[in-house]
Order: C-alpha cells, then structure tokens, then sequence
C-alpha cells in the first residue's frame, strides 16, 4: 500500500504538470484540476505514441516526462496557488482514498492482466511500436492507448502496474471539486479494476466526466480532446465524441477548428494500427491495404468466429451458432446461464436512457439516446458480449442516481465499499462460484508493497524458420517477448502457419507463412514439451 501511495502521489504531480503544459499549447481554458490532470495524460500519451514508432518506451522517457511533470508543477506553484481550486476534503475523501488503495494492493485477478496487458507493455518497453505485431499474437495488435501510457511509467514509477488506482483517485478527486457527490455511488464497481491496468476503467470514468460536465454546461472545449482520448483508448466509446459534437451543434457551438484534434486522434490511430495490425481498425479486416504483414485470412477469420461465439459465452459452437435464425439469436443470447442476466441488463439500461429522454423531453438527452442506440446496434452486429456495453450500465446509473444527496451518495457508497474489501480480502466466498478464481486472500506485506502472483515462470527457447521464441510453463503468461503459450502454439498449429520475421530479428517486423512438413513436426514435438511441464 506505501508504494502505491507514493506512485499516486508521484502521478498526481506529473499528470498535473504535464497538463499545465499542453494546457497553455492548446490554450484551453481549464480550471478544475482533475481535467488538467486528464489533459498532462493525453498530452503523454499521444507523445509516447508518436515516439513508440522509433523508440522503446524505456525509462529514458518515464525519467523525462517525471522531470517535465514536476517542473510543470513547481512552475504552477510558483506562479499561482492550488488553493485556486475547490479542494474540500473532509473525512469520507481520506476513507474512500484508503479503500482504494487497500483494493489496488491485492494481486491481479483478470485473465487479460497475463495475456494481453502486461505482454503488451512489456513489447513497449523493449522495443516500441513493432510492424505486424499481430502476426505474433492478434491480442497485441490492439495496443491501447492506455497501456502506452501505462508503459511509460511502468520502470521505476509504477513498477507492479496500479496505473488505475491513481486514476480513481484521480477520479475522487473531480467528484469532490466539482461537488458531485452522487458519482460516488459507482466508486465501489471502479474497485474491481484497480489491481490491474483494464482500458476499461478510463473509457468509463472519462464517459462519466464528458456526460456530467456538458448536463452542467461546463468545460465545452476540453472535452472534445477527451473523448477522443477516450477512442484512441477502446473504440468502442465511438459514441462519445459523436455526442460532443453533435451536443455542440444542437448549441450552435460547434466550430470548424474542432476538425483539427479530431483529425490528429484520428491519423494517430489510424497509422498505430496499420503498423502494427495491418488494417486501420482493429479487429475489422477492412478496408484492406494488402500490406505484406496484415494477419493471415485464417487468423482473421478465427477472430471473428471467436468475437460470435462469445456473444453466447461460448456454450455453442461456430457452426452451432451460424445455424441459429433471428428468433434463435434473440432466446439462446438470453438463456445462455448466469450472463444472460447481463445482457438483459442491456436491453433495460436502454429502457431506462429512452424513458429519462422522454421525461425530460431535452435535445442533450436525445442526442445521448441516439448515439447510444447507435453504439449498440454496431457492436451487436459484430460480438454481443456484455462486456462490450460497460458505458451504457453506467450512464443508466448515472441518470437514476444523478438526484441522490451526499448523505445517501455517502452512506450507500461507504457500505457498498466495505463489502467490495470484505470480498478481496477473503475472497473464498464467491470462488466457492467459480468466480473470481485468481483472487488471493489478504497478506500482512500487502501494507508496504502490492500482492503480487508467487508464481515462477520458466520460460525455454525455441526456432521456427527464422523465428526464434520464447515459450511459458504457464499457460497465461507472455513476458518475454517475443514469447507465445501453448494456446498460441495449438492454434497455430490447427491452422498450420506460422510467424516469422521480415528480417533477421523482431525489430524488421513479423509475418505469417504456411509451415512445411518438417515445421509442423516440430511444432507438435514443442506443444507436447509445453504440455508436459504444465499439464
């Protein structure tokens, strides 16, 4: 806990002082300290990812940006006051600061922790932006925004990777200057997602801000940058700038240089995937470029059988699903066990957006409505997985709970909170469900540093072709880049490709290429070595 205290602490002075900075070049008028904080870690972002194109995001870069943050701060402090801002904090702050901290001390638990985030920040730090990186695993060709943000601070900075705990900090923060108190109701489902570093966190709590601050009339021009911020971060919040914007033309307040950061966000994004995916939005094969290293057909067509199956949580097969007609559709995405239940709770999450629009019988609301509808129907129509539709859980919640008092907002949230921490702490309850299987109880060292997994990974060496990698004894993990797992090595295997390197090593890029005869011999011998050590 000591040192996720001080790396919140650390990231508070940098992000603010990087937001004063790229405040002033913006000339954005901001006045509230979480918003120019949120600025300072746009402004990082987008400058490790240009730089992410030619160089590793190594601690050169974590060193330089600590360095400008703090002299952005100190040059603040000396030319103005914090007390400019409307810092109140009484007893309950310091308490849900506590909880957040204590939540974020315990070891990751979701699965994507060990195959997609830190995989993907560990390539980040090695050797930056790599051509084709999704011809070594689909996963990496995503690289979010947010884990190239994480990755610039992950050497010395936040080294056990709790970005997210100072980023709901971050949050308590803006709910206590702007005196929304009724925001705090959603605090404890944010603790679900401080022990590791989820893109989903940022994209809901930037949503939360965006809604809140236009309902108030508030900050118009910032929030364009973090929608689009929010975007580059996980595309599925599309609906969120389109909200701004369209918000800003029902005011008749929408101007022609807004074209400029949406094109900048959007060129960025844009190129990263190409780069690194081989087509301009991930995962969607097209439009098609044919660049010589876009993932193979076999691959992309895997992805997206995997994206349908999972709409139904995987209880059907590709060939199960493909036969169901539009009624079967609707009745099986609706029975499919305990997640059904969520995905009602899209269905009613829409009920309530439509029924608070018609109420208040408001533009805001209708346009929030439309893009909302908008963002369901397109994603429904690729993958309907719940997980997918996070923002609009929350936005319903915001619109019920946007009348509470403090006292309720208090009252409901310190509760709701102790039962969260009661959950960590002795998570054996709810494992007893199949739930929450990577949860580990509470240990007396988690009060100086993070629980972190006491497992040992061992990695052996192998070559494909020219490809040379590293191969785990556990099934999830993918430190040591280039590295795959054994579901890697199945999965190529099944469809008899393989990666391999433009050049002599992975800095030239990677491609995939039929393996020969030979090649598929020594692939089953590495699958049954793999399986052996870890059956």
């Amino acid at each position: 806990m000591l040192f996720i205290f001080f790396t919140i602490l650390i990231l508070l002075a940098v992000n603010f002082g990087i937001g004063i900075i790229t405040r002033n070049l913006l000339k954005i008028e901001s006045q509230n300290f979480a918003l120019t904080s949120f600025l300072g870690m746009m402004g990082i972002t987008v400058t490790e990812t240009v730089f992410a194109f030619f160089f590793p995001l190594n601690s050169y870069f974590e060193l330089f940006f600590v360095v400008a943050g703090l002299s952005g701060t100190g040059f603040f402090l000396i030319k103005e006051k914090l007390s400019k801002f409307n810092f109140k904090f009484d007893f309950w702050f310091y308490f849900f600061l506590f909880v957040i901290i204590f939540s974020a001390s315990f070891s990751p638990y979701l699965f994507d922790h060990y195959g997609y985030y830190v995989p993907t920040i560990s390539y980040l730090n090695e050797v930056g932006f790599v051509k084709g990186i999704s011809n070594l695993d689909l996963l990496l060709g995503q690289t979010s925004f947010w884990h190239i943000y994480q990755a610039g601070f992950s050497h010395f900075t936040d080294p056990f990777l709790k970005i997210n705990s100072y980023l709901l900090v971050l949050f308590l923060i803006y709910i206590y200057e702007r005196k929304q108190y009724f925001l705090l109701i959603l605090l404890p489902i944010f603790l679900l997602f401080v022990q590791q570093p989820s893109p989903d966190l940022p994209i809901l709590i930037i949503s939360l801000i965006v809604i809140n601050e236009l309902i108030n009339k508030r900050e118009s021009k910032v929030l364009l940058y973090l929608s689009l911020f929010a975007v580059c971060i996980k595309p599925i919040v599309f609906w969120l700038p389109l909200f701004v914007i369209f918000n800003d033309f029902s005011r008749n307040k929408f101007k022609l240089k807004s074209i400029f950061p949406i094109a900048v966000f959007g060129i960025l994004l844009v190129m990263k995937n190409l780069w690194l995916f081989g087509f301009p939005i991930f995962p969607v094969s097209f439009p098609d470029f044919n660049l010589a290293w876009k993932p193979s057909q076999e691959m992309m067509t895997y992805s997206s059988q995997i994206g349908l199956m999972k709409s139904y949580d995987m209880k059907y097969s590709f060939e199960q699903v493909s036969r169901f007609n539009s009624i079967n559709k609707i009745y099986h995405w609706f029975t499919i066990g305990y997640k059904s239940v969520l995905n009602l709770g899209i269905i009613i999450s829409l009920i309530i957006i439509s029924i608070v629009a018609l109420k208040k019988k408001n533009k805001f609301y209708y346009l929030l409505l439309i893009c909302l509808l908008l963002k369901s129907v397109l994603i429904l129509a690729f993958s309907a997985q719940y997980r997918f539709f996070l923002d609009v859980y929350l936005i319903a919640i915001f619109l019920l709970i946007k009348n509470f008092s403090e006292q309720k907002a208090v009252f409901t949230t310190v509760f709701l909170s102790i039962f969260i921490s009661v959950i960590f702490t002795f998570p054996g309850f709810i494992q007893k469900y199949n739930i929450g299987k990577r949860m580990s109880a509470f240990s007396f060292s988690q009060l100086y540093k993070p629980h972190v997994s006491s497992a040992i990974d061992i990695y052996s060496e192998y070559q494909i072709g020219n490809f040379i990698f590293n191969v785990s004894k556990y099934p999830l993990t993918k430190e040591a880049f280039p590295a795959l797992n054994i579901y890697d090595l199945k999965l190529y295997d099944y469809y008899g490709i393989f990666p391999q390197y433009f050049g002599k090593d992975y800095k030239n890029g990677f491609f995939q290429r039929k393996l020969t005869e030979t090649e598929k011999v020594q692939l089953k011998n590495i699958i049954s070595e793999t399986e052996k050590l870890n059956p």
